[in-house]
């Protein structure tokens, strides 16, 4: 593979698949260990990850926090009264840039969003929803959903 050829899925060989597999699941084992696994050295492992980095093809490393013990997590519905693509993309920018928003997706059909908000309490969304969602002109409703517990959170995506 050349750098930066990793552009979609099918790019993917058998290795890098693998390698894939394992470090969505845990991304701390060596890579030693991986090679192992997967039957190549540690230097070819090395080499396939960077390239996976490089190419964008890994978006990022990060450790996933048990949220048990850190407030409340609710799933937040936004509906557009005028869609627009001035209003979109000005409420895309707002998501990206107010860090209780963990995930937030245009989606299709009657409502445009769905948000995965954390806070401290439902006090505290309480004020923080008037300011983020009534606050705005474009939005015609928000319906708030709270997380009683979680039945299952997966971030590896099948390959």
């Amino acid at each position: 593979m050349a750098k930066n050829a990793i552009a979609k899925i099918s790019d993917l060989d058998g290795f890098d698949r693998q390698i894939l597999e394992i470090i969505q699941h845990d991304n701390q084992r060596t890579h030693a260990d991986i090679g192992e696994t997967v039957g190549l050295s540690a230097s070819a492992v090395r080499r396939r990850l960077k390239l996976l980095r490089d190419s964008g093809f890994i978006e990022k490393d990060v450790a996933v926090l048990r949220t048990g013990d850190i407030g409340v997590r609710l799933v937040v519905l936004v509906s557009f009264q005028n869609e627009s693509i001035e209003a979109f993309d000005a409420f895309d920018e707002q998501i990206r840039s107010t860090p209780e928003i963990l995930q937030g997706y245009h989606i299709s059909g009657p409502v445009d969003y769905c948000l995965i908000v954390q806070g401290p309490s439902l006090e505290w969304y309480e004020d923080w929803g008037k300011q983020t969602f009534m606050s705005n002109p474009a939005i015609r409703r928000y319906d708030s959903h709270v997380v009683w517990s979680c039945k299952k959170f997966e971030t590896a995506i099948p390959l």
